[in-house]
């Protein structure tokens, strides 16, 4: 029995063309539930414009029975598969007698390195009806963030592991266990190095700031680089009838903080940048409530935030916006590659977060 994209229960951004259906920030992808013995997918993605290091990477996982729900998500997953090939068949699920499982396909690796489509799938089998926990419309959860956002080198070791694709672990970092902890859906715009004043620069050695690549002129676009790299006109992302969330989380700053390096007129800069984003993330969603987080790898711009977040509600007072404060990852918790938080940073941010949002 092929299977047609509606027949998926899709998370995350994803972009028609051409018959395939890419699917290609941090933890997007899609899950199904069948009674059968098989079930086969093709993928496509672009692994001669990679190395080994930076090709897509997905996470496989099979739950017996019909919950979809990210609380039935496990901790590993059953297998990954790197995209090696501009065509890759493989077996999602097999089994010598029949089951009903649900199957689910995320992205590990994230937008900036290599791509991953849907192609086709086929069960040996028949489509089932998912059950959720709960009946209830569940919350909705948009993240705009950098590495941090997309668990960049959680499964590394600092000083020892340089980062790849296969380090990354979206479903490992505090957003998504945040999304996990609320029983909520979710979905990552999130790109490394990326910032609102300039993408991360050597504060040692470069005296002009990286703005090609800025979170404000990426976020309001399906998949900007997916669609350059396809030749195509970038699409705007339009949440109607798709995702439109209850509550949008912007985690940037870390890399803008290596450009401004306490200057005033940069820092300023900084804070005007963050709050048009807020505006636009309120005009686009007005019925979302806004939370602004910064400081797991750097504090220096935590004020900034906070003072960014109030020139927003001074303009929009009847809008839920807050600030949350994190504080600067500790040695004795692990760092992961690169310098990035390790799982137990990112549990204690999600922590943090599944709280306030609680209260909102």
């Amino acid at each position: 029995m092929k299977l047609s994209f509606d027949n998926l229960i899709w998370s995350g951004r994803y972009l028609d063309n051409e018959g395939i259906r890419y699917f290609d920030y941090s933890a997007s992808g899609f899950c199904f539930v069948m009674k059968g013995k098989n079930a086969q997918a093709t993928f496509v993605s672009d692994p001669d414009g990679w190395s080994e290091e930076n090709k897509a990477v997905l996470g496989v996982f099979i739950t017996e029975g019909t919950d979809t729900s990210i609380g039935a998500i496990p901790e590993e997953p059953d297998f990954r598969l790197t995209l090696r090939e501009a065509e890759t068949r493989c077996t999602l699920f097999e089994s010598d007698v029949e089951k009903t499982v649900t199957v689910r396909v995320m992205k590990f690796s994230e937008a900036a390195f290599g791509y991953a489509g849907l192609k086709n799938i086929e069960i040996d089998g028949k489509l089932q009806t998912s059950t959720l926990i709960s009946t209830e419309q569940p919350l909705k959860l948009e993240f705009i963030g950098d590495s941090i956002t997309c668990g960049y080198g959680v499964e590394g070791i600092w000083e020892k592991d340089t980062f790849t694709t296969q380090q990354e672990r979206p479903d490992k970092a505090y957003a998504f266990l945040t999304a996990k902890a609320l029983g909520a859906e979710i979905q990552l715009c999130s790109w490394s190095g990326i910032g609102l004043t300039s993408n991360y620069v050597d504060p040692e050695t470069v005296n002009l700031p990286e703005t090609q690549w800025l979170m404000q002129a990426t976020w309001p676009y399906t998949d900007k680089s997916l669609s350059l790299r396809l030749e195509l006109e970038p699409e705007v992302w339009k949440p109607e009838g798709r995702f439109e969330p209850d509550i949008v989380v912007i985690n940037l700053g870390t890399n803008d903080i290596s450009w401004v390096r306490g200057i005033e007129d940069r820092r300023l800069n900084y804070v005007a940048q963050l709050r048009h984003l807020m505006e636009a993330v309120h005009r686009r969603s007005p019925r979302a409530k806004i939370v602004c987080c910064l400081g797991i790898m750097g504090e220096a711009l935590n004020a900034s935030v906070a003072e960014a977040v109030a020139l927003f509600k001074k303009d929009f007072p009847k809008v839920t916006a807050e600030f949350l404060s994190f504080t600067e990852q500790k040695t004795e918790d692990g760092i992961g590659a690169d310098w990035h938080p390790s799982p137990v940073t990112h549990k204690k941010a999600a922590e943090l977060l599944t709280a306030l949002i609680g209260k909102l």
